[in-house]
């Protein structure tokens, strides 16, 4: 695969000087960028320049290990687009990139054309029989762990060239990508990993306060999130709404290097469309009516920490152009201002929508997407976990209970019945049926009556609409209590139901009237 290094050139004698003053500065140079870089991305895609405008060598990419997905993936890559170097994502030893990875050895390709690994996913490198390309790619790597890859590209048109010379030259700079990788390492130790370190963290329940569950489909999530939250990779969060979206990303951040930094949530289901980019990013004043001094936007009161973006796909479309930059970049403006602000964020998205469906009627951008479904999580719905209901709703009970001073407890009927129910609001619907039982249950005991489910299917009188049977009501409020709670047999939920009201009202009247509740 290497043996045949076909076109073999060299530089004419002549040019051997000048080749090597290009190549000191170029390394000279990308000491400098790393050197003074907070934003390692920026600066590999900085030094790739480097080496394109010094010594010719075109569509550099770096390529890093991510220990949360096992990919290596395109950190940086300067001459292509944002949605081609997402498609770079390769497992190790896929590919000429994922070869080099997994062997820690370099390797020349002397025509792409006729590499069998060449797989050309992001479809930068066009027809390889037409321009026809050398590739070298070398492994980032010091004596403690291989990093990620470096590749160049040499057009034969651009001859000519020495492969060795271009190899011990490329070795410098990668040498170079790995200490400054390391450094950032050290400065941050539990935010990178690389693929020789300790297996993932497995995560205990108690390490997780506040999150509230054992079943095995949410035990694999805790096990994602813990290995999430120690990576840099943006998170999106799918899955149906009320399934505790906002809880995980909580989570995320509390377990991650930034938790000692700010984590701000932004609904943008809630922005108004001629806000929404204001609200994120901030504006200057005068930049429009109402503008009487200067904003800061959601990313910069996230800068160090993490921005939660909640119903991510609500956003309108002049938005999302500027979000896709502000991730790429790390770079935005304020609304009426020309200053470019830079932000150290770590980004978690949620929705509950189709996102596939999103993009594909045009209402979501493709390369947006791409750039947040780095990660993603998905969160089971509670009719997939009915063995956690008990454990949430014991947990809400006792968290309603003392805020509103009660000490209650489920019983095994009311339980039951809780586990029976399909949940479409999930988890937030189980806290709010909890809740109207502990601000409406007569005693201690939370009664099977007690509790005020959307979907009990539990028959009877509950059957006909209030609507159908309005005319057999008494005409007085009282009456018509009683007659409701008489026809249900005195279960609260379904006399509330019948009656068109909540349990809360219904328990207020019971108060009010001075009604006597019978239990059989």
């Amino acid at each position: 695969m290497t043996a045949a290094l076909a076109p073999r050139l060299l530089y004419p004698a002549g040019m051997d000087r000048t080749r090597a003053t290009l190549e000191v500065e170029a390394l000279h140079e990308i000491a400098k960028v790393l050197s003074l870089a907070t934003d390692l991305s920026k600066a590999f895609n900085s030094s790739l320049t480097i080496l394109r405008e010094y010594l010719g060598m075109v569509n550099g990419t770096v390529s890093l290990y991510d220990p949360v997905t096992g990919d290596v993936f395109m950190e940086a890559a300067p001459e292509m687009g944002d949605a081609q170097r997402i498609l770079g994502r390769l497992r190790p030893g896929e590919g000429v990139i994922g070869r080099v990875f997994r062997t820690s050895a370099p390797m020349v390709v002397p025509d792409l054309a006729e590499e069998p690994l060449f797989l050309n996913r992001t479809g930068t490198w066009g027809d390889v029989g037409v321009d026809r390309r050398a590739m070298l790619a070398i492994p980032i790597r010091d004596a403690r762990a291989t990093y990620g890859v470096l590749t160049v590209d040499r057009r034969w048109a651009d001859g000519p060239f020495s492969f060795d010379r271009d190899l011990r030259l490329l070795s410098l700079a990668a040498s170079i990508f790995a200490t400054r990788i390391r450094l950032h390492q050290l400065e941050n130790p539990v935010q990178h990993a690389s693929h020789d370190d300790a297996p993932p963290i497995v995560p205990e329940a108690q390490r997780f306060p506040g999150v509230v569950g054992a079943s095995p489909r949410f035990m694999a999530v805790l096990e994602m999130v813990a290995r999430v939250a120690q990576s840099r990779a943006t998170i999106f969060l799918r899955g149906e709404s009320g399934t505790g979206k906002e809880v995980v990303a909580r989570v995320i951040h509390d377990h991650s290097p930034r938790a000692a930094r700010p984590f701000v949530v932004v609904n943008c289901a809630a922005m108004p469309e001629s806000l929404a980019e204001s609200e994120l990013f901030g504006h200057e004043r005068g930049a429009f009516t109402g503008a009487t001094q200067a904003h800061q936007g959601r990313f910069e009161q996230a800068d160090g920490g993490t921005l939660f973006l909640d119903e991510v796909g609500e956003l309108p479309p002049s938005t999302q152009v500027k979000l896709l930059r502000a991730i790429q970049e790390r770079q935005f403006e304020r609304v009426g201002g020309r200053r470019t602000i830079t932000v150290d964020v770590r980004l978690v998205a949620a929705t509950n929508r189709d996102m596939e469906s999103a993009v594909r009627d045009g209402t979501f951008r493709l390369d947006l997407y791409h750039r947040l479904s780095v990660v993603n999580v998905w969160l089971p719905p509670l009719r997939d976990r009915p063995e956690d209901i008990p454990l949430l709703a014991e947990h809400f009970l006792a968290e309603l209970g003392e805020e509103h001073g009660r000490a209650l407890e489920l019983s095994p009927a009311a339980v039951d019945l809780l586990v029976q129910q399909r949940w479409p609001g999930n988890v937030r619907q189980l806290r709010n049926a909890v809740e109207r039982a502990v601000v409406s249950t007569v005693g201690t005991v939370v009664e099977a009556g007690d509790l005020d489910c959307v979907e009990p299917d539990l028959g009877g009188p509950l059957a006909a609409a209030p609507a159908a049977i309005a005319g057999a009501w008494p005409e007085d409020e009282p009456a018509r209590v009683r007659a409701a709670l008489e026809r249900t047999g005195y279960v609260q939920a379904k006399a509330a139901r019948l009656l068109g009201m909540t349990v809360r009202q219904l328990a207020y009247r019971v108060r009010k009237y001075g009604i006597a509740l019978q239990r059989f």
